[in-house]
């Protein structure tokens, strides 16, 4: 494999890690049927009391395996030293998601991992987004800083017009940002 096709499938990793987290959550439900979007958090599914909560917890690793080799494909098409720091904060982010699976719901780390997790996210795709402005690449920089920038007062909006049902709904906002970034990460790099 040509290293660039090799680029390319990890910056693919990324791209997977959003359908993958679907499966994994179908997955963990199909187990725990009282589970519902509107009243719970995804991490429930991995809470000690759910059935077979490795399912989720193990599902979300490798999730964080992904989203670390999207890094790694970022790197390697980085153009710049700033593109290159953001991917190295995507690759934290991906640690992060792995230890939401290794530090489950009711474990003390949960709560810390799971917010920097989001908060690592976000500031990737700022880095990324003030990255690729700064190489003159204004579209996907301008869509990359909105989509980092976004989300934290869109949700606050959500929450004093109508209120979050649940955490999960506010953790499946948070995702999609996280989607859409990606995919707009890897239609800038993908040469």
């Amino acid at each position: 494999m040509t290293p660039r096709r090799f680029t390319k499938a990890l910056l693919l990793a990324g791209l997977s890690a959003f359908p993958a987290f679907h499966l994994v959550v179908a997955l963990a439900v199909a187990r725990n049927s009282w589970w519902s979007f509107w009243e719970h958090a995804f991490s429930d599914l991995g809470d000690p009391r759910a059935a077979d909560p490795w399912v989720y917890n193990y599902g979300l690793v490798l999730l964080g395996v992904l989203l670390a080799l999207f890094s790694l494909g970022l790197l390697s098409a980085s153009r710049s030293n700033g593109a290159a720091f953001a991917s190295g904060l995507y690759f934290t982010a991906g640690i992060f998601l792995a230890l939401i699976g290794i530090y489950p719901s009711g474990t003390r780390p949960h709560t810390f991992v799971s917010t920097w997790f989001y908060a690592q996210s976000f500031l990737a795709t700022l880095a990324l987004g003030l990255a690729l402005l700064h190489e003159k690449r204004l579209l996907p920089g301008a869509v990359l800083l909105l989509l980092s920038l976004s989300p934290a007062p869109l949700a606050y909006l959500v929450e004093v017009l109508v209120g979050w049902p649940s955490v999960a709904a506010i953790e499946y906002f948070g995702a999609v940002f996280i989607a859409a970034a990606a995919a707009v990460a890897v239609a800038a790099h993908w040469h």
